[in-house]
């Protein structure tokens, strides 16, 4: 009986320690795909945009659109 509630208690352990390694192991699979120009515009408008909603006090998805509309502009 003790056994059993033993190897219970290791293959709990194992698979919460196989799960929390997974997460990681998904980024960094991601971090090496390379980003085509376009998606790498859009990553730094949102970085950019971060700082505009902070700077400007604005929200909204009409803001966003229109924020990102522009400065994917300036980047082209």
């Amino acid at each position: 009986m003790m056994k059993r509630i033993v190897m219970a208690a290791l293959a709990a352990a194992f698979l919460a320690a196989s799960s929390a390694a997974a997460p990681s192991l998904a980024q960094e699979k991601k971090m090496e795909k390379k980003l085509s120009p376009q998606q790498q515009k859009m990553t730094d408008c949102a970085a950019k945009w971060k700082d505009e909603k902070k700077e400007k006090n604005v929200s909204g998805r009409v803001a966003y659109r229109n924020f990102m509309r522009e400065c994917l502009k300036k980047r082209a």
